[in-house]
């Protein structure tokens, strides 16, 4: 499934999208360039779900953890993880079992992440047009697909 990101706003309304159908266990996987709104999609997830205006980006404690319902939001940024095994130090293990996991940059740990995880892509073509393609299952697809 593909989404056109005009601007900021689009991304945002992506993210918006995605919280209105993310449930307990759903890996996101947030994979594109350095720059190519990773972080803005996360916070635009974040946000929506708990209604919080403050939402910083993990790059330097590599994980942020947010209250949501009667769980956690797990949001990882993995651009200065040295290694994969590194990621069992940071909380990754509880993260499997309870709440909502947000991952950027998760190429490093490619090899440990469920198969049911949810990629969305962030690319850039020739013409600076943003576009996001996400790659789930069936379901998940089908629910996007009917989401305001």
């Amino acid at each position: 499934m593909n989404f056109t990101l005009k601007n900021e706003k689009d991304t945002i309304d992506l993210g918006k999208k995605i919280a209105n159908i993310a449930s307990n266990g759903d890996i996101f996987c947030l994979k594109g360039k350095l720059g190519i709104g990773k972080t803005s999609l996360a916070r635009s997830i974040i946000k929506c779900l708990t209604n919080t205006n403050e939402v910083l980006s993990p790059t330097y404690p590599l994980l942020i953890n947010y209250k949501y319902k009667n769980s956690n939001i797990w949001h990882f940024d993995l651009y200065r993880l040295e290694k994969e095994d590194d990621i069992w130090n940071i909380g990754y293990e509880e993260a499997l079992n309870n709440g909502i996991i947000i991952i950027e940059w998760p190429e490093i740990i490619e090899n440990i992440l469920p198969k049911s995880k949810i990629v969305i892509l962030l690319t850039e073509d020739k013409n600076n047009e943003r576009k996001a393609e996400i790659t789930a299952n069936k379901n998940f697809i089908k629910k996007i697909n009917y989401t305001k």
